[in-house]
């Protein structure tokens, strides 16, 4: 597989700019199930087209960041909740190399839960991992969820879209393609005693980021999670900012070159006008103790 991939590699590049080529490149390759080595996660499966970022490069290559910072957040006596949990490759980092106590693994899209279920039997962590079928916002409800069949076998609840299709289908041309997921908030969900309360929250909900958060504004108010959020988009980065700042937690993000060289450094609100670009505060790193917050990251020795 890392020949193949260095050779579709270039190919790949270019096709992704032209849409009716990539649309006709991707009718080419089958989504049929295969197996993959991920270092220090091990066998998983994925489906060829849908998750083929993950066979195309190294497949933590865009995970260093937010791998890096859970290890600093992460402790063996945590109960952490991994919202958008996909594949399950980061529950079973969680629990294999971080030794946290529980990860409760949310994933609403529905073609994605055999396959993380398969994931965590292959990764023996069954019994330290929860799913958790429901999509976190800041409504209790049935709702409409974009799903992303193309490029990352992920989605978003259909509110982040507006009823147009998602990036991935939008980019190549397609409708969008909804299915129906339960929403649950942090607030209710906590309320009902139905999981226990998270010491650590990853984040990577496609657009929803701010929605989550909203959810959660009790919890949120009363207790001091950790978070490692991944936003999607200028304004999303800019809402999640707020709202962390206004819930007095310390922050720090993955920021441009030629605004620290080491591309990390902790945020206070001056940066919300500083902002242009959506990658200019991409991961989000925050919790209420400042000493919690690293000022840098290891990303060598994941």
């Amino acid at each position: 597989m890392n020949v193949v991939s260095r050779m579709l590699r270039p190919m790949a590049n270019v096709v992704r700019r032209h849409p009716a080529l990539a649309r006709s490149a991707l009718a080419c390759i089958p989504d049929w199930h295969t197996h993959i080595t991920v270092p220090q996660i091990g066998k998983v499966r994925i489906r060829l087209r849908r998750n083929r970022s993950l066979w195309l490069r190294p497949p933590l290559e865009l995970e260093l960041y937010p791998l890096a910072t859970l290890r600093a957040f992460v402790r063996p006596t945590d109960i952490v909740w991994d919202v958008g949990a996909n594949l399950g490759i980061y529950a079973r980092w969680l629990v294999t190399h971080l030794k946290a106590r529980h990860v409760c693994s949310f994933e609403p899209m529905a073609e994605n839960i055999p396959e993380l279920r398969h994931n965590l039997v292959l990764g023996n962590v069954t019994e330290r991992v929860t799913v958790v079928p429901w999509a976190l916002s800041n409504v209790d409800s049935v709702v409409d969820f974009q799903v992303d069949d193309m490029q990352s076998a992920s989605g978003a609840v259909n509110s982040v879209y507006n009823g147009e299709a998602c990036r991935a289908r939008a980019a190549l041309g397609l409708p969008p393609k909804i299915e129906k997921v339960k929403s649950r908030t942090i607030d209710s969900i906590l309320t009902a005693g139905e999981l226990p309360p998270p010491d650590v929250l990853k984040i990577d909900v496609e657009g929803a980021e701010r929605m989550l958060l909203d959810g959660g504004e009790a919890f949120f108010r009363r207790a001091s999670p950790r978070l490692l959020i991944e936003t999607h988009g200028l304004d999303v980065s800019r809402q999640c900012l707020e709202f962390l700042f206004d819930h007095g937690y310390t922050v720090a993000a993955r920021v441009p070159a030629h605004w620290h060289a080491e591309c990390h450094m902790k945020l206070d609100r001056s940066v919300l006008g500083r902002m242009v670009d959506q990658y200019d505060a991409h991961f989000i790193a925050a919790a209420k103790r400042p000493e919690d917050v690293p000022d840098k990251l290891d990303l060598v020795n994941l």
